[in-house]
């Protein structure tokens, strides 16, 4: 069971899951994908040469040689040449998304008011496994003070609302719908 803290829920343009999807296919080792992944994050200004419409093909190419494992050049430079060094961020997360899909691992994003005893969370992985079969599950735990109690889990598109806010909500739907 891991658990990523994140204050946003990924969303991947369909372009990014295509890339990702040939990354994935390419059998590269983690570490590789890693470094790349970490040196794109750490140098925004190196992201900004790579998308810029000013700096040539060649000379971006050149920035690729220097930096890069040798393994995964050739698909920085296929981004880069087709304009899409914008998503590179995009085209990591939906790749672990993809991997973690390929494993049997579904992400749940879980907002709460108090955070979940270790048996609350064990439970409800046992849910989720259950209800997506899946082998595991990645948890993206958001603290959401707004739910006044209870938790949201989003598993897959579908919402599981046991919040206090989502209880009164429906109600108020169901006093004022005649």
């Amino acid at each position: 069971m891991k658990t990523v803290k994140s204050n946003s829920r990924a969303y991947c343009p369909m372009s990014a899951v295509r890339y990702a999807r040939v990354l994935f296919d390419m059998g590269l080792p983690e570490e590789v994908i890693g470094e790349a992944e970490e040196i794109l994050e750490s140098s925004p200004e190196l992201a900004l040469v790579l998308e810029s419409p000013v700096v040539t093909k060649d000379e971006k190419h050149r920035v690729i040689d220097r930096i890069f494992d040798t393994r995964i050049r050739n698909f920085l430079k296929v981004t880069t040449d087709y304009g899409k060094a914008g998503i590179v961020q995009d085209i990591f997360r939906a790749y672990h998304q993809y991997k973690n899909e390929m494993a049997g691992i579904v992400t749940a994003h879980l907002a709460y008011v108090v955070p979940p005893t270790e048996e609350q969370k064990k439970g409800m992985e046992q849910f989720v496994c259950r209800e997506f079969h899946a082998k595991g599950v990645l948890w993206e735990m958001e603290e959401r003070p707004s739910l006044i109690g209870g938790f949201l889990l989003l598993v897959n598109g579908r919402e599981y609302d046991y919040s206090m806010q989502g209880r009164l909500k429906r109600l108020e739907q169901k006093l004022t719908w005649r």
